[in-house]
Protein backbone atom coordinates (compact mmCIF):
# COMPACT_ATOMS: atom_id res chain seq x y z
CA UNK A 1 0.00 0.00 0.00
CA UNK A 2 1.53 3.66 -1.05
CA UNK A 3 1.95 6.82 0.53
CA UNK A 4 -0.74 8.42 -1.62
CA UNK A 5 -3.42 5.48 -0.77
CA UNK A 6 -2.93 5.47 2.81
CA UNK A 7 -3.34 8.27 3.49
CA UNK A 8 -6.60 8.89 0.97
CA UNK A 9 -7.95 5.68 2.76
CA UNK A 10 -7.68 7.16 6.23
CA UNK A 11 -9.34 10.37 5.07
CA UNK A 12 -11.91 8.57 4.33
CA UNK A 13 -12.25 5.94 7.16
CA UNK A 14 -11.82 9.86 9.61
CA UNK A 15 -14.47 11.06 7.51
CA UNK A 16 -16.88 7.20 7.60
CA UNK A 17 -16.39 7.29 11.32
CA UNK A 18 -17.28 11.14 12.19
CA UNK A 19 -20.31 10.36 9.97
CA UNK A 20 -21.63 7.29 11.80
CA UNK A 21 -20.46 9.16 15.02
CA UNK A 22 -23.21 12.21 14.30
CA UNK A 23 -25.61 9.68 13.30
CA UNK A 24 -25.83 7.63 16.66
CA UNK A 25 -25.02 10.16 19.61
CA UNK A 26 -24.33 9.46 22.83
CA UNK A 27 -26.34 6.98 24.19
CA UNK A 28 -28.09 5.82 27.75
CA UNK A 29 -25.62 3.26 27.81
CA UNK A 30 -23.14 6.03 28.87
CA UNK A 31 -24.96 7.15 32.40
CA UNK A 32 -24.44 4.97 35.59
CA UNK A 33 -25.97 2.44 37.30
CA UNK A 34 -25.67 3.84 40.68
CA UNK A 35 -26.61 7.19 41.00
CA UNK A 36 -25.86 10.24 43.81
CA UNK A 37 -29.05 12.15 44.97
CA UNK A 38 -28.28 14.91 48.07
CA UNK A 39 -31.08 13.92 50.37
CA UNK A 40 -32.49 16.16 53.46
CA UNK A 41 -31.30 18.77 52.01
CA UNK A 42 -34.27 21.23 53.03
CA UNK A 43 -33.55 21.00 56.47
CA UNK A 44 -30.70 23.17 58.20
CA UNK A 45 -29.14 21.01 60.78
CA UNK A 46 -25.34 21.03 62.28
CA UNK A 47 -25.68 17.38 63.56
CA UNK A 48 -27.47 13.36 62.85
CA UNK A 49 -27.18 10.29 64.32
CA UNK A 50 -26.24 7.04 62.16
CA UNK A 51 -26.82 3.29 63.10
CA UNK A 52 -27.82 0.33 62.05
CA UNK A 53 -29.87 -2.45 63.22
CA UNK A 54 -27.57 -5.10 62.23
CA UNK A 55 -23.94 -5.12 60.12
CA UNK A 56 -21.18 -2.81 60.86
CA UNK A 57 -20.51 0.62 59.38
CA UNK A 58 -17.08 1.35 57.91
CA UNK A 59 -16.25 5.05 58.47
CA UNK A 60 -13.82 6.42 55.52
CA UNK A 61 -11.58 9.68 54.89
CA UNK A 62 -9.26 11.46 52.91
CA UNK A 63 -6.37 10.24 55.31
CA UNK A 64 -7.98 6.90 57.57
CA UNK A 65 -11.06 4.46 58.25
CA UNK A 66 -12.62 3.13 61.36
CA UNK A 67 -15.03 0.02 61.75
CA UNK A 68 -17.91 0.52 63.67
CA UNK A 69 -19.86 -2.45 65.06
CA UNK A 70 -23.61 -3.43 64.57
CA UNK A 71 -26.02 -1.70 66.66
CA UNK A 72 -23.59 1.42 67.78
CA UNK A 73 -24.95 4.70 67.32
CA UNK A 74 -22.74 7.54 65.29
CA UNK A 75 -22.79 11.43 65.66
CA UNK A 76 -21.94 13.30 62.93
CA UNK A 77 -21.53 17.16 63.30
CA UNK A 78 -19.52 19.90 62.06
CA UNK A 79 -16.39 20.75 64.25
CA UNK A 80 -13.66 23.92 62.85
CA UNK A 81 -15.21 23.30 59.39
CA UNK A 82 -14.38 19.41 59.35
CA UNK A 83 -16.91 16.89 59.53
CA UNK A 84 -16.50 14.59 62.53
CA UNK A 85 -17.83 11.51 63.38
CA UNK A 86 -17.79 9.66 67.17
CA UNK A 87 -18.57 6.55 68.10
CA UNK A 88 -17.95 5.83 71.82
CA UNK A 89 -14.27 6.13 71.62
CA UNK A 90 -14.06 6.20 68.18
CA UNK A 91 -13.52 9.22 66.09
CA UNK A 92 -12.42 10.13 62.43
CA UNK A 93 -12.24 13.87 60.59
CA UNK A 94 -12.02 14.94 57.65
CA UNK A 95 -13.52 17.58 55.46
CA UNK A 96 -16.22 14.89 53.61
CA UNK A 97 -16.44 11.27 55.32
CA UNK A 98 -18.01 8.36 53.68
CA UNK A 99 -20.67 5.70 55.74
CA UNK A 100 -20.48 2.36 54.00
CA UNK A 101 -22.66 -0.61 55.89
CA UNK A 102 -23.06 -4.28 54.96
CA UNK A 103 -24.69 -4.18 51.45
CA UNK A 104 -27.82 -6.16 53.18
CA UNK A 105 -27.98 -3.34 55.73
CA UNK A 106 -29.59 0.26 55.34
CA UNK A 107 -27.99 3.18 56.95
CA UNK A 108 -30.77 4.73 59.12
CA UNK A 109 -30.61 8.52 59.56
CA UNK A 110 -31.81 10.48 62.21
CA UNK A 111 -31.75 14.14 61.37
CA UNK A 112 -33.88 16.00 63.72
CA UNK A 113 -37.53 15.88 63.17
CA UNK A 114 -37.12 12.73 60.35
CA UNK A 115 -35.53 9.60 60.19
CA UNK A 116 -35.29 7.50 57.22
CA UNK A 117 -33.22 4.71 55.84
CA UNK A 118 -31.01 4.31 52.32
CA UNK A 119 -29.44 1.60 50.89
CA UNK A 120 -26.01 2.46 49.91
CA UNK A 121 -23.45 4.78 51.00
CA UNK A 122 -23.78 8.01 52.49
CA UNK A 123 -21.39 10.83 52.20
CA UNK A 124 -21.32 13.86 54.40
CA UNK A 125 -19.56 16.68 54.07
CA UNK A 126 -20.29 20.48 55.13
CA UNK A 127 -21.66 23.77 53.04
CA UNK A 128 -22.55 27.30 54.62
CA UNK A 129 -22.93 25.84 58.31
CA UNK A 130 -25.00 22.93 57.35
CA UNK A 131 -24.26 19.35 56.81
CA UNK A 132 -24.90 18.11 52.94
CA UNK A 133 -25.64 14.38 52.81
CA UNK A 134 -25.53 12.54 49.46
CA UNK A 135 -26.91 8.88 49.31
CA UNK A 136 -25.59 7.48 46.80
CA UNK A 137 -27.68 4.28 45.67
CA UNK A 138 -28.38 1.63 42.96
CA UNK A 139 -30.91 3.11 40.50
CA UNK A 140 -33.40 0.02 40.82
CA UNK A 141 -33.44 1.31 44.78
CA UNK A 142 -33.63 4.76 43.94
CA UNK A 143 -36.73 4.02 41.63
CA UNK A 144 -38.50 2.34 43.87
CA UNK A 145 -38.46 4.70 46.66
CA UNK A 146 -39.63 7.30 44.00
CA UNK A 147 -42.50 4.93 42.90
CA UNK A 148 -43.72 4.70 46.43
CA UNK A 149 -43.21 8.43 47.53
CA UNK A 150 -44.58 9.95 44.48
CA UNK A 151 -47.07 7.80 43.45
CA UNK A 152 -48.43 5.88 46.01
CA UNK A 153 -50.99 3.71 44.56
CA UNK A 154 -51.23 -0.24 44.53
CA UNK A 155 -51.96 -0.75 41.16
CA UNK A 156 -49.38 -2.52 39.47
CA UNK A 157 -49.29 -1.23 36.24
CA UNK A 158 -49.79 2.40 37.16
CA UNK A 159 -46.84 1.97 39.56
CA UNK A 160 -44.43 0.35 36.43
CA UNK A 161 -45.65 3.35 34.03
CA UNK A 162 -44.09 5.08 37.08
CA UNK A 163 -41.07 3.54 37.60
CA UNK A 164 -39.91 4.34 33.71
CA UNK A 165 -40.70 7.73 34.17
CA UNK A 166 -39.05 8.73 37.42
CA UNK A 167 -36.25 6.58 36.06
CA UNK A 168 -35.82 8.23 32.76
CA UNK A 169 -36.59 11.92 34.80
CA UNK A 170 -33.13 10.79 36.78
CA UNK A 171 -31.21 9.98 34.03
CA UNK A 172 -32.22 12.74 32.06
CA UNK A 173 -31.16 15.10 34.67
CA UNK A 174 -27.53 13.53 35.36
CA UNK A 175 -27.28 13.25 31.88
CA UNK A 176 -27.32 16.96 31.34
CA UNK A 177 -25.23 17.96 34.72
CA UNK A 178 -27.86 18.10 36.99
CA UNK A 179 -27.70 17.22 40.67
CA UNK A 180 -30.52 14.84 42.38
CA UNK A 181 -32.46 16.01 45.11
CA UNK A 182 -34.85 14.20 47.77
CA UNK A 183 -37.61 16.66 47.77
CA UNK A 184 -40.15 18.41 45.32
CA UNK A 185 -37.16 20.67 43.87
CA UNK A 186 -36.57 17.68 41.89
CA UNK A 187 -38.34 14.29 42.41
CA UNK A 188 -39.66 13.13 46.33
CA UNK A 189 -36.87 10.30 47.46
CA UNK A 190 -37.36 9.32 51.22
CA UNK A 191 -35.42 6.34 51.55
CA UNK A 192 -36.32 2.51 52.05
CA UNK A 193 -39.22 2.45 53.73
CA UNK A 194 -41.24 4.13 51.28
CA UNK A 195 -40.38 1.63 48.85
CA UNK A 196 -43.32 -0.56 49.11
CA UNK A 197 -43.71 -4.39 47.84
CA UNK A 198 -46.03 -2.80 44.84
CA UNK A 199 -43.10 -0.05 44.31
CA UNK A 200 -39.93 -2.71 44.39
CA UNK A 201 -42.24 -4.84 41.98
CA UNK A 202 -42.82 -1.95 39.64
CA UNK A 203 -38.91 -0.95 39.64
CA UNK A 204 -37.76 -4.91 39.58
CA UNK A 205 -40.52 -5.44 35.95
CA UNK A 206 -38.91 -2.64 34.53
CA UNK A 207 -36.25 -2.62 35.55
CA UNK A 208 -33.32 -0.59 33.47
CA UNK A 209 -35.84 0.79 30.83
CA UNK A 210 -36.59 3.85 30.13
CA UNK A 211 -38.11 6.57 27.81
CA UNK A 212 -36.26 7.38 24.35
CA UNK A 213 -36.96 9.70 21.28
CA UNK A 214 -35.13 9.76 18.53
CA UNK A 215 -32.55 7.95 20.16
CA UNK A 216 -32.48 10.01 23.12
CA UNK A 217 -33.94 10.08 26.56
CA UNK A 218 -36.81 12.60 26.93
CA UNK A 219 -37.92 14.93 29.45
CA UNK A 220 -40.06 12.71 31.69
CA UNK A 221 -41.87 15.72 33.34
CA UNK A 222 -45.35 14.64 35.05
CA UNK A 223 -47.93 16.10 37.73
CA UNK A 224 -50.83 14.81 40.06
CA UNK A 225 -53.61 15.46 37.26
CA UNK A 226 -54.05 17.37 34.05
CA UNK A 227 -57.55 17.87 34.73
CA UNK A 228 -59.04 16.02 31.52
CA UNK A 229 -56.37 18.30 28.83
CA UNK A 230 -52.80 17.46 28.87
CA UNK A 231 -50.60 21.12 29.24
CA UNK A 232 -47.68 21.51 26.63
CA UNK A 233 -44.72 22.02 27.71
CA UNK A 234 -44.84 25.70 25.55
CA UNK A 235 -47.93 26.72 27.41
CA UNK A 236 -46.03 26.22 31.28
CA UNK A 237 -42.38 26.62 30.49
CA UNK A 238 -42.01 28.74 27.17
CA UNK A 239 -39.98 26.25 26.05
CA UNK A 240 -39.46 25.11 22.12
CA UNK A 241 -42.19 22.64 21.80
CA UNK A 242 -41.33 18.67 22.23
CA UNK A 243 -42.89 16.73 20.35
CA UNK A 244 -43.76 13.74 22.79
CA UNK A 245 -45.52 16.88 25.05
CA UNK A 246 -48.19 18.00 23.66
CA UNK A 247 -52.05 18.95 24.45
CA UNK A 248 -54.31 16.21 24.22
CA UNK A 249 -57.67 15.48 25.77
CA UNK A 250 -57.46 13.04 28.75
CA UNK A 251 -60.57 10.99 29.13
CA UNK A 252 -59.21 8.67 32.01
CA UNK A 253 -58.19 12.36 34.08
CA UNK A 254 -61.91 13.63 34.50
CA UNK A 255 -62.25 10.71 36.79
CA UNK A 256 -59.82 12.35 39.21
CA UNK A 257 -60.73 13.97 42.36
CA UNK A 258 -58.93 17.14 40.64
CA UNK A 259 -60.88 17.44 37.75
CA UNK A 260 -62.87 20.76 38.80
CA UNK A 261 -62.31 22.70 42.39
CA UNK A 262 -63.41 25.82 42.92
CA UNK A 263 -61.30 28.60 45.33
CA UNK A 264 -62.30 32.29 46.21
CA UNK A 265 -59.75 34.69 47.67
CA UNK A 266 -60.54 38.53 49.04
CA UNK A 267 -59.03 40.90 46.80
CA UNK A 268 -57.12 42.84 49.03
CA UNK A 269 -55.50 39.70 50.24
CA UNK A 270 -54.78 38.73 46.74
CA UNK A 271 -53.40 41.99 45.60
CA UNK A 272 -51.50 42.19 49.23
CA UNK A 273 -49.74 38.67 48.34
CA UNK A 274 -48.71 39.72 45.15
CA UNK A 275 -47.61 42.96 45.76
CA UNK A 276 -45.46 40.98 48.18
CA UNK A 277 -43.97 38.57 45.88
CA UNK A 278 -43.65 40.55 42.90
CA UNK A 279 -42.18 43.94 44.54
CA UNK A 280 -44.77 46.49 43.41
CA UNK A 281 -47.75 47.82 44.90
CA UNK A 282 -50.43 46.47 42.84
CA UNK A 283 -53.92 47.50 42.22
CA UNK A 284 -55.29 45.45 39.83
CA UNK A 285 -54.65 41.84 37.96
CA UNK A 286 -55.80 40.88 34.52
CA UNK A 287 -55.76 37.59 33.26
CA UNK A 288 -54.63 36.71 29.91
CA UNK A 289 -56.15 34.60 26.94
CA UNK A 290 -55.60 31.17 27.66
CA UNK A 291 -53.60 28.53 25.32
CA UNK A 292 -55.29 25.61 23.26
CA UNK A 293 -54.98 23.33 26.52
CA UNK A 294 -56.44 25.54 28.40
CA UNK A 295 -54.09 26.76 30.40
CA UNK A 296 -53.31 30.61 31.37
CA UNK A 297 -50.33 32.21 29.88
CA UNK A 298 -50.07 35.35 31.15
CA UNK A 299 -50.79 37.77 34.18
CA UNK A 300 -50.52 41.15 34.10
CA UNK A 301 -50.24 42.62 37.33
CA UNK A 302 -51.28 46.57 37.14
CA UNK A 303 -49.27 49.36 39.90
CA UNK A 304 -49.42 52.19 40.55
CA UNK A 305 -46.22 53.10 38.96
CA UNK A 306 -46.69 50.88 35.49
CA UNK A 307 -47.86 47.16 35.14
CA UNK A 308 -45.60 44.15 34.99
CA UNK A 309 -46.74 40.81 32.78
CA UNK A 310 -45.90 37.56 34.40
CA UNK A 311 -46.52 34.04 33.55
CA UNK A 312 -49.69 32.11 34.67
CA UNK A 313 -47.44 29.54 36.45
CA UNK A 314 -45.42 32.33 37.97
CA UNK A 315 -48.93 33.66 39.42
CA UNK A 316 -49.52 30.39 40.38
CA UNK A 317 -46.45 29.82 42.27
CA UNK A 318 -46.96 33.19 44.09
CA UNK A 319 -50.54 32.66 45.17
CA UNK A 320 -49.53 28.64 45.89
CA UNK A 321 -46.86 29.90 48.59
CA UNK A 322 -48.56 32.30 50.57
CA UNK A 323 -52.23 30.16 50.50
CA UNK A 324 -51.30 26.65 50.28
CA UNK A 325 -51.06 24.18 47.35
CA UNK A 326 -54.50 23.29 47.29
CA UNK A 327 -55.40 26.95 46.88
CA UNK A 328 -54.70 28.02 43.32
CA UNK A 329 -54.09 23.88 41.98
CA UNK A 330 -53.10 24.46 38.26
CA UNK A 331 -52.84 27.33 35.77
CA UNK A 332 -56.04 25.52 34.02
CA UNK A 333 -58.87 28.05 35.62
CA UNK A 334 -60.95 30.44 34.61
CA UNK A 335 -61.54 33.55 37.22
CA UNK A 336 -64.90 35.96 38.11
CA UNK A 337 -64.03 39.19 39.87
CA UNK A 338 -67.19 40.02 42.28
CA UNK A 339 -68.50 41.77 45.49
CA UNK A 340 -64.83 42.28 46.45
CA UNK A 341 -63.09 38.76 45.99
CA UNK A 342 -61.72 36.61 43.06
CA UNK A 343 -63.31 33.18 42.46
CA UNK A 344 -61.46 30.56 40.42
CA UNK A 345 -62.68 27.58 38.73
CA UNK A 346 -60.04 25.20 37.62
CA UNK A 347 -59.10 21.70 36.90
CA UNK A 348 -56.06 19.85 37.48
CA UNK A 349 -53.63 19.65 40.33
CA UNK A 350 -49.95 20.68 38.99
CA UNK A 351 -48.81 21.85 35.92
CA UNK A 352 -50.30 18.93 33.79
CA UNK A 353 -47.49 18.40 31.61
CA UNK A 354 -46.31 14.50 30.95
CA UNK A 355 -47.88 12.01 32.82
CA UNK A 356 -50.83 12.30 35.29
CA UNK A 357 -50.51 9.86 38.14
CA UNK A 358 -54.63 10.20 38.40
CA UNK A 359 -54.40 9.53 34.68
CA UNK A 360 -52.36 6.51 35.09
CA UNK A 361 -54.15 5.41 37.92
CA UNK A 362 -57.79 4.87 35.99
CA UNK A 363 -55.67 3.86 32.62
CA UNK A 364 -54.52 0.95 34.78
CA UNK A 365 -58.12 0.37 36.14
CA UNK A 366 -59.41 0.18 32.51
CA UNK A 367 -56.57 -2.48 32.08
CA UNK A 368 -54.11 -1.21 30.58
CA UNK A 369 -50.77 -1.47 30.26
CA UNK A 370 -47.69 0.44 31.58
CA UNK A 371 -46.72 0.91 27.39
CA UNK A 372 -50.03 1.96 26.71
CA UNK A 373 -50.08 4.19 29.32
CA UNK A 374 -46.21 5.68 28.58
CA UNK A 375 -47.48 5.79 25.03
CA UNK A 376 -50.47 7.91 25.82
CA UNK A 377 -48.70 10.79 27.88
CA UNK A 378 -45.52 10.68 26.13
CA UNK A 379 -46.41 10.41 22.33
CA UNK A 380 -43.95 8.98 19.98
CA UNK A 381 -42.03 7.47 22.14
CA UNK A 382 -40.38 3.96 22.59
CA UNK A 383 -39.37 2.12 25.83
CA UNK A 384 -35.54 1.11 25.48
CA UNK A 385 -33.72 -1.10 28.04
CA UNK A 386 -30.57 -0.03 29.10
CA UNK A 387 -27.22 -2.17 27.93
CA UNK A 388 -25.97 -1.75 31.27
CA UNK A 389 -28.77 -3.94 32.66
CA UNK A 390 -28.19 -7.20 30.73
CA UNK A 391 -30.87 -6.95 28.83
CA UNK A 392 -31.32 -5.78 25.32
CA UNK A 393 -31.39 -2.05 23.85
CA UNK A 394 -33.87 -2.80 21.62
CA UNK A 395 -37.62 -1.26 21.68
CA UNK A 396 -39.64 -3.47 23.86
CA UNK A 397 -43.10 -2.34 22.07
CA UNK A 398 -43.91 -4.88 19.43
CA UNK A 399 -46.96 -3.98 18.96
CA UNK A 400 -49.37 -0.70 18.35
CA UNK A 401 -50.80 0.81 21.02
CA UNK A 402 -52.13 4.45 21.66
CA UNK A 403 -50.22 6.34 19.39
CA UNK A 404 -50.81 10.05 19.16
CA UNK A 405 -53.11 9.45 16.20
CA UNK A 406 -55.21 6.81 18.16
CA UNK A 407 -58.88 7.13 18.47
CA UNK A 408 -58.57 6.79 22.53
CA UNK A 409 -61.79 6.69 24.89
CA UNK A 410 -62.56 5.86 28.80
CA UNK A 411 -64.13 2.78 29.70
CA UNK A 412 -67.50 4.18 31.04
CA UNK A 413 -67.12 2.21 34.38
CA UNK A 414 -63.69 4.74 35.05
CA UNK A 415 -66.02 6.76 37.16
CA UNK A 416 -66.22 3.36 39.68
CA UNK A 417 -62.49 3.07 39.95
CA UNK A 418 -61.97 5.85 42.25
CA UNK A 419 -61.26 3.63 45.19
CA UNK A 420 -59.32 0.68 42.98
CA UNK A 421 -56.54 1.57 45.46
CA UNK A 422 -58.18 2.03 48.65
CA UNK A 423 -56.64 5.67 48.85
CA UNK A 424 -58.16 8.98 47.65
CA UNK A 425 -55.01 11.28 47.23
CA UNK A 426 -51.24 10.55 45.64
CA UNK A 427 -48.30 10.98 47.93
CA UNK A 428 -47.84 14.16 45.75
CA UNK A 429 -50.52 16.11 46.82
CA UNK A 430 -50.10 15.50 50.76
CA UNK A 431 -46.01 17.04 50.53
CA UNK A 432 -46.64 20.19 52.36
CA UNK A 433 -43.21 21.36 50.94
CA UNK A 434 -44.30 21.70 48.18
CA UNK A 435 -43.25 25.54 47.48
CA UNK A 436 -41.41 25.32 51.02
CA UNK A 437 -38.65 24.28 49.89
CA UNK A 438 -37.29 27.31 47.80
CA UNK A 439 -34.27 29.13 48.50
CA UNK A 440 -34.00 32.97 48.65
CA UNK A 441 -32.65 33.25 45.29
CA UNK A 442 -35.17 30.99 44.11
CA UNK A 443 -37.87 32.99 45.46
CA UNK A 444 -36.57 36.06 44.28
CA UNK A 445 -37.23 34.59 40.54
CA UNK A 446 -40.80 34.66 41.17
CA UNK A 447 -40.36 38.16 41.17
CA UNK A 448 -39.86 38.10 37.39
CA UNK A 449 -41.93 37.79 34.18
CA UNK A 450 -40.61 34.49 34.31
CA UNK A 451 -41.27 30.53 35.19
CA UNK A 452 -40.10 29.74 39.40
CA UNK A 453 -39.69 26.59 38.03
CA UNK A 454 -37.80 27.74 34.68
CA UNK A 455 -34.86 28.93 35.79
CA UNK A 456 -30.82 27.61 36.22
CA UNK A 457 -30.23 24.92 39.16
CA UNK A 458 -27.06 26.96 40.21
CA UNK A 459 -26.74 25.01 43.30
CA UNK A 460 -25.48 21.84 41.87
CA UNK A 461 -22.52 19.88 42.95
CA UNK A 462 -19.50 20.21 40.67
CA UNK A 463 -21.63 21.60 37.74
CA UNK A 464 -20.18 22.90 34.85
CA UNK A 465 -21.52 26.40 33.37
CA UNK A 466 -23.01 24.55 30.63
CA UNK A 467 -25.71 22.86 33.57
CA UNK A 468 -26.30 25.76 35.15
CA UNK A 469 -27.99 27.20 32.36
CA UNK A 470 -30.12 23.97 32.06
CA UNK A 471 -33.94 24.56 32.89
CA UNK A 472 -35.19 23.05 35.87
CA UNK A 473 -38.70 21.53 35.80
CA UNK A 474 -39.55 20.59 39.09
CA UNK A 475 -42.65 22.62 39.79
CA UNK A 476 -45.76 20.57 39.74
Amino acid sequence: MNLRFSKYFLSGLVAILLSVAATFPMQAADLPRDIAINVMDHLSNSSLNIATASGSVRISSNRESILIEAGQTIQVSIRNGQIEARSGRKVIFGARVELQSDPRTPLMLNFGPESREYAGSLEISQAAGNLKIVNRVPLEDYVASVVGSEYGFNDLEGSKAMAVVARTFALYAIQNGRALYDSERFQVYRGLSHATSIARRAAEETAGQVLEYNNQLIEAVYSASNGGYTASNTSIWRTNQLPYLRARKDPWDTSSPHASWDWTVSKDQLLRVLSTEFGMSVKDVKFGDSGTDGRVKNVELKGSKGSKTITGSAFRAAVSRQFGAKSLRSTYFSSNERRGAFTFSGRGFGHGVGLSQWGAHFMSGDGRSYAQILDFYYSSTSIKRLPSSGGSDQSLIGIPVLSSGSSVSASTSSAALSNISGVKTTPKENISTIFADTSSTESSAAKTNENIWDKPNNADLGSSDKSKKAARKTGW
